[in-house]
This record gives C-alpha cells, sequence and structure tokens, in this order.
C-alpha cells in the first residue's frame, strides 16, 4: 500500500520533478560559467580577495530557486487532491490517516530535500576546485539557508495547501512568508551559523502543520 501512494504521488508529480532538475542544473551551469568568467577578466587571485575582503554571494541566483522549487511541488502535489476531492478518495485508504498524510509529506520532503542538498553538494565541490577550503565553508554557510527553505517551504505550501477553507488559507500565508522570511536576512557570511539549529528545528515543527489542515479537512469544514 505504501508503494501505491508512492507511486501515485510520483505520477502527480514526474513532470515538475523533471523540469524544477532542469532548472537546477542550468542555473548551476551558468553560475560556474559567471564564474569561470571572472576569473579570466579579474584572475584567480583578485577574485580571492575579493571573496574574502567583500563577501560576496557566489551563487545569487539560487537565493530562492530552492524556496521556489518547495512551492511548486506543494502545489502539484496537493491542489489536485482539493480540486477534483481526491484527498477524500485518498484518506479511505486501509492505512491510517495519519500514516497517508506522512507518507505523502516525506515523499514531497525527501524529493525537494534530495534536490536542494545534492545540488549544494555539487556547487560546493565544484568552487573548491578553484578555491581555498576558507571560501568553500563561507559559500556554504551563505548557501545552508537558503537551501533550507525548500523544505520548509514545502512543508507550509501543503499546509496551505490542504487547508480546505480560503478564508484560513489567507491567514496561513501571513505566518508562513513570516517563517520563510528568516531563511533570508541578510547577513554577513557566518552569522547566520548560530541560527541554523533553530531554522532547522523550523522546518522540523513545520511537519506538523498539514496534519491541522487534514484535521479540519475530514471534520468537514468548508
Amino acid at each position: 500500500m505504501y508503494k501505491s501512494l508512492v507511486y501515485k504521488e510520483w505520477i502527480k508529480t514526474r513532470s515538475v520533478i523533471g523540469v524544477l532538475f532542469l532548472i537546477f542544473l542550468g542555473v548551476g551551469i551558468y553560475s560556474f560559467m559567471h564564474i569561470s568568467a571572472d576569473i579570466r577578466l579579474l584572475g584567480l587571485v583578485n577574485l580571492w580577495e575579493e571573496a574574502i575582503q567583500k563577501d560576496p554571494a557566489m551563487f545569487p541566483y539560487f537565493k530562492y530557486l530552492p524556496l521556489l522549487a518547495g512551492v511548486l511541488l506543494a502545489i502539484t502535489q496537493y491542489v489536485p487532491e482539493l480540486q477534483f476531492k481526491r484527498l477524500k478518495l485518498t484518506l479511505h485508504l486501509p492505512l491510517k490517516d495519519d500514516t497517508i498524510v506522512l507518507t505523502m509529506l516525506l515523499y514531497g520532503f525527501g524529493v525537494v530535500l534530495l534536490l536542494s542538498f545534492v545540488t549544494l553538494a555539487l556547487l560546493l565541490l565544484g568552487l573548491s576546485r578553484r578555491f581555498p577550503a576558507e571560501i568553500v565553508g563561507t559559500t556554504f554557510q551563505q548557501l545552508l539557508p537558503w537551501f533550507l527553505a525548500g523544505p520548509a517551504a514545502y512543508l507550509i505550501a501543503s499546509w496551505i495547501c490542504l487547508e480546505p477553507q480560503w478564508k484560513q488559507r489567507i491567514l496561513n500565508i501571513i505566518p508562513g512568508i513570516i517563517a520563510l522570511s528568516f531563511f533570508f536576512l541578510r547577513a554577513k557570511s557566518g552569522a547566520y551559523q548560530p541560527f541554523d539549529p533553530y531554522l532547522t528545528g523550523l522546518v522540523i515543527v513545520a511537519f506538523s502543520f498539514a496534519f491541522y489542515s487534514t484535521t479540519r479537512f475530514k471534520e468537514g469544514i468548508q
């Protein structure tokens, strides 16, 4: 039954996953092309010096991309469930309701997490071929909050999409935006490091939000 449920989610989302993969790949290639152009224009040593002194974002095009990926996947996964009244049928499968919702969430969360952190690892690996470990570490500190925003955005968007009442959906958007804004505070590299555990905790807490929405749906709230 679990395999069937996961396969159902895969059928719904495979096209979007493919598009997101191509977008992440394209942005990654473009980013490294941009860095290579800077190396040719400024010289590698000068670029190192600029990276150390001015603390620029090495991969600025990825700032909101994981967030958008999480939101898009949640919309693709859950909007059809309510639009075509499939959620009620899904919750009648021979599994506990919470188990069904958890399986759906883990599927989408796993996809966004895998896409985000495989991309992050490849970016840092590629950067390490031309830059010292100190700059790679600084870049990791820059990118980590942005890539944590992807799974967080997925969970918050799932909570909003599964909410059966439009008025409450709009009200949910406000705290959702406030929560996600913490992943994009302007700060020097390393300033986020003490705050990263709290961002991770926010992601974990956000797992519970969708269960509240499905409980309201089961109670017949419109």
